[in-house]
């Protein structure tokens, strides 16, 4: 990650520009959770894994609150994978409207597929540009390029860009880490799978002082 300066408008501005950026590479499990019966149960373990915000929109945590906003779905559907209906690793982090857009569609992994490889977002307009044809399946399935995913995007871009300028304390805020962060050392799991996940978790980092102001 860039070292911009949040002291600085043209660093806020440009981070402000960069917010609906897809990652470059798959996505690589920090966490490794079992034993849990039930899937909701995992809900702290996702939120750090997807860096609390939706696996496919990026739509953040603290733009909507996430009580009632933030689903937890199977990529592999329960009903035809339910031995795998509480596996960590077949869950997902995403905002409602996603979970119920998707339905029962299949999706790219986002473990297995680079999403920024697939698809982009225009820092001004908030428009959609599919690269290939898995952007193009993921931007229909999902409806990231339909008039009111465009215009929520375009107004978070708009919002981030006047924050940057006017209200730098909220603009922090919205462009960081929750301040409600789970001390997943404190969670009893029967086995975990990649238990040093937790020294890299948003918790222990913001305690040892390595979380950064943006994301």
């Amino acid at each position: 990650m860039d070292r911009l300066d949040l002291n600085s408008e043209k660093d806020r501005l440009q981070i402000a520009r960069r917010i609906f950026t897809y990652p470059a590479v798959p996505h690589r499990r920090r966490h490794g959770p079992q034993g849990y019966t039930s899937y909701e149960s995992y809900r702290e373990w996702l939120r750090d894994e997807f860096s609390f915000r939706c696996v496919f929109t990026l739509i953040r945590e603290e733009w909507l609150g996430r009580k009632a906003n933030f689903d937890i779905d199977h990529f592999e559907p329960q009903a035809s994978s339910s031995d795998l209906r509480n596996d960590y690793d077949n869950l997902l982090y995403l905002t409602h409207r996603s979970n119920l857009v998707r339905g029962r569609a299949r999706l790219p992994n986002p473990s297995k597929v680079a999403f920024g490889d697939c698809i982009s977002v225009d820092p001004e307009s908030g428009e959609i540009h599919t690269l290939n044809d898995t952007g193009a399946r993921i931007a229909r399935v999902l409806k990231l390029d339909s008039p009111d995913a465009t215009a929520e995007r375009r107004k978070w871009l708009g919002i981030l860009r006047s924050l940057a300028i006017n209200d730098v304390e909220l603009f922090r805020k919205l462009i960081g880490y929750p301040s409600e962060l789970s001390d997943l050392s404190g969670k009893r799991v029967e086995r975990n799978s990649r238990p040093n996940g937790v020294n890299d978790s948003a918790f222990a980092r913001r305690n040892s002082g390595c979380l950064p102001d943006w994301y």
